[in-house]
């Protein structure tokens, strides 16, 4: 049984003019945007009288100095503070400038668009979406000058904390003078270029890779991705395990030690069904890692949470289920996707992506009652692509979650908790949540996302027992955010006046927002002792050592022994939760996640899903056994995957083998083929002359009536073919949306 106990204590709070939209923290000083561009300053106190008199767009905070913010104006005047606001200096600049992105590494350098129409002397390169103009200040915003004409999007380098990359580099996609659409970067504010890509018509860039979007060919409505790795500049586009299918949109989810996580829609009129690729560590060779990934339609978010290294969350669609919805789909039944949201699943991988399992479902509810499920029953938690205030919240080797244990992911909500990476969870609370975990110290507090609120639930235990602690005022909470020693909910004061506001309008005269700050010192608990003698009956710390699936402590290489804090110790931790030991590990099978063109098995072995061979060979040649060795992994002796060297066949060099999918995988490999169709080649055998002369004719034929038809489809067509989905980038977990390539 869970123990709530009363507790009084005095906040912060402040009641707003609309919804907060921005909090920025800068040193002890904490700055709050309003919906109708109101800024408030520590909760309490009101700005300087020259900023509260203006209306701000925005608050943009330094990389390259945290104590420089930029106070943005909704018209033509705007603010800096060099020092967290204890001084002001204010700068002009055109009106219609927007968009401003800061230099990470230069607090006074920023940059600025503006949209310009066209007239009859540009007007022949003038061309949809390419009509802003780029702007850049180095002081502050004092002064500003155009450097780019005709942009589509430009970023300040990702690349530029490398010490042979400019401080003032950027990246840029735009039409050149010659009409061409490119991506280039440039050093000197493009008074000169280095061209990256020609027939470009986007880019997202990392800290390891420029991606950019290009036409797949000229018969084909979707698109083809190139990347570019660091250190290099000469774009390579991505190789699938299957070849000739269409790829419509593109979401970059992750990289991590040079792999690639990616999730691509191969259905146009479907975008939110998307397969998850993992490259190798070039970037550009991927394998399939998850079917049916699900994707938002209105964010561009997808259902794949971090969780901690190799530990990633996945919400998928069944694939039985989605069989059935295509075979409905051909028929143009329009409600088979809506049932097909009835059948969501959640996946989980200890493996970097290379295995994914159901997630156990807990033994016990919230009271501690035995929970029947019967079964392929299991735990389904929430993703972003629907429930964003709820989604996957992780930190260290905690991770709490909003769903129901069941076949499917359901609509009567738990939430649930795991303190060993996901391995094992717990219920630990009725109904639906807003949660947020203080970094480090133990502390985790809840607020009901079901109801008004008017109290806080938190807990040192990691769920075993709950405090309550009573606000002052009700409210729907919207979120919280825990941050320098304080936890910030804010909400809107009344849910009944939502009806008066249009949706997705916060600046109604009827919504005042609420923000309430809650500094852990007010609600702390002795601090916790025996951080040198983990394990021991006096100490508050224990050991633990991370594991896979299978229960195996070595991860990637290693075993590592890891410092928590002890469930049952109710105290403050101001220690890190690190690793004190670090053993390595012979490699074994789990070392090995499946090559370029294989696929798991049910029995988790990687089988071809294609006869693979060389197309010219002489002597021998490295054979792929299947696997090729986890990003990032250290493993050393033990059992070797790899390729293995072999001898060529005698008629490799003549004779073109047919690519047939191999029988081991063809049952499997006829759900994959349905939404990622194959190029299926069909070899006659040589005849006679005579019969040549005719195949060739015949074959001729073929081959002008395929041409005939993807013109009409390309040409003739044109005015029917839907509007192409755009690709979106997936976004931190600390950002809200971000678009990986603007709107095409």
């Amino acid at each position: 049984m869970l123990t709530l106990l009363l507790l009084q204590v005095v906040f912060s709070q402040k009641i707003l003019d609309s919804p907060l939209e921005q909090v920025v923290w800068c040193k002890s000083e904490t700055f709050i945007l309003s919906a109708k561009g109101m800024l408030y300053k520590n909760h309490t106190s009101e700005m300087p009288k020259l900023i509260s008199n203006l209306t701000i767009r925005e608050i943009l905070q330094s990389e390259a100095d945290p104590q420089v913010l930029y106070i943005l104006g909704d018209v033509d005047t705007s603010y800096v503070t060099q020092n967290c606001g204890k001084t002001y200096q204010k700068f002009k600049h055109e009106k219609t400038l927007h968009d401003f992105r800061l230099n990470p590494l230069e607090a006074h350098s920023l940059m600025a668009f503006k949209e310009f129409r066209c007239n009859a002397t540009n007007g022949n390169l003038c061309k949809e979406k390419y009509k802003k103009q780029l702007y850049v200040s180095n002081d502050y915003g004092a002064n500003w000058r155009l450097v780019l004409n005709r942009t589509r999007d430009a970023i300040w380098d990702k690349l530029i904390e490398l010490p042979e990359v400019p401080d003032s580099r950027i990246v840029a996609s735009y039409l050149s003078d010659q009409g061409h659409v490119q991506v280039s970067y440039s050093d000197d504010y493009f008074k000169t270029t280095q061209l990256l890509r020609n027939n470009s018509y986007g880019f997202y860039q990392t800290k390891e890779y420029l991606f950019i979007l290009i036409d797949a060919d000229p018969f084909s409505k979707g698109y083809d991705l190139e990347v570019i790795k660091q250190g290099s500049l000469t774009p390579v586009e991505l190789v699938l395990p299957i070849e000739d299918h269409q790829k419509y949109t593109f979401t970059v989810l992750d990289t991590v030690n040079g792999s690639i996580f990616i999730s691509i829609s191969h259905l146009e009129d479907m975008p939110k069904i998307m397969n998850i690729y993992q490259s190798d560590t070039s970037g550009t060779k991927y394998t399939l890692s998850l079917l049916n990934n699900v994707r938002s339609l209105d964010t561009g978010n997808c259902d794949f949470e971090f969780i901690m290294r190799g530990i990633y969350i996945a919400n998928i669609y069944d694939n039985t289920e989605f069989e059935k919805f295509k075979l409905r789909r051909s028929t143009k039944n329009t409600d088979g996707i809506k049932r097909l949201e009835n059948y969501k699943q959640s996946r989980i991988t200890f493996e970097q992506g290379g295995e994914w399992h159901a997630i156990k479902a807990p033994k016990y509810d919230y009271k501690g009652q035995p929970i029947q499920c019967n079964g392929d029953c299991s735990l389904h938690l929430l993703g972003r692509s629907e429930a964003p205030r709820n989604r996957i919240v992780s930190h260290s080797y905690i991770t709490i979650g909003t769903g129901n244990t069941g076949i499917y992911l359901g609509n009567e909500y738990k939430t649930y908790l795991s303190r060993d990476g996901g391995h094992t969870w717990f219920e630990i609370l009725d109904g639906m949540h807003i949660y947020d975990i203080a970094e480090n110290t133990g502390l985790i507090v809840f607020v009901s996302d079901e109801e008004q609120a008017s109290e806080i639930l938190y807990t040192w235990d990691e769920g075993l027992t709950f405090k309550k602690i009573k606000m002052n005022i009700t409210m729907d909470i919207t979120n919280v955010v825990y941050k320098n020693g304080k936890f910030i909910f804010h909400g809107i004061s009344d849910s009944k006046t939502l009806g008066v506001a249009k949706e997705d309008d916060f600046t109604s005269s009827a919504l005042k927002g609420i923000v309430v700050s809650l500094d852990i010192n007010q609600i702390m608990v002795r601090e916790c002792q025996g951080f040198d003698s983990p394990g021991e009956q006096d100490s508050d710390y224990e050991f633990w050592y991370p594991t896979n699936y299978a229960g195996d402590k070595c991860l990637f290489g290693k075993r590592e022994k890891y410092i928590r804090r002890k469930q049952r110790a109710q105290c403050y931790n101001k220690e890190p939760n690190l690793p004190v030991q670090t053993e390595s590990c012979p490699c074994t099978k789990a070392d090995w996640e499946c090559d370029v063109g294989f696929k798991r098995d049910v029995y988790s072995n990687c089988v071809p899903m294609k006869e693979i061979k060389p197309k010219y060979c002489k002597g021998t040649y490295l054979k792929s056994q299947g696997y090729r060795k986890i990003s990032g992994d250290e493993c050393q002796d033990g059992v070797y995957l790899g390729p293995i060297e072999v001898n060529c066949e005698q008629d490799d060099s003549s004779t073109t083998k047919n690519d047939n999918v191999s029988p081991q995988s063809q049952g499997e490999n006829e759900t994959q083929q349905s939404q990622v169709p194959t190029k299926k080649v069909q070899i006659t055998q040589k005849k006679a002359s005579g019969g040549g002369i005719k195949f060739t004719y015949l074959a001729t034929g073929v081959i002008l009536l395929i041409l005939a038809f993807f013109a009409k489809k390309k040409y003739l067509d044109a005015g029917k073919t839907k509007k192409r989905t755009p690709a979106h980038y997936y976004p931190g977990r600390q950002q809200e949306k971000q678009s990986l390539f603007t709107e095409l």
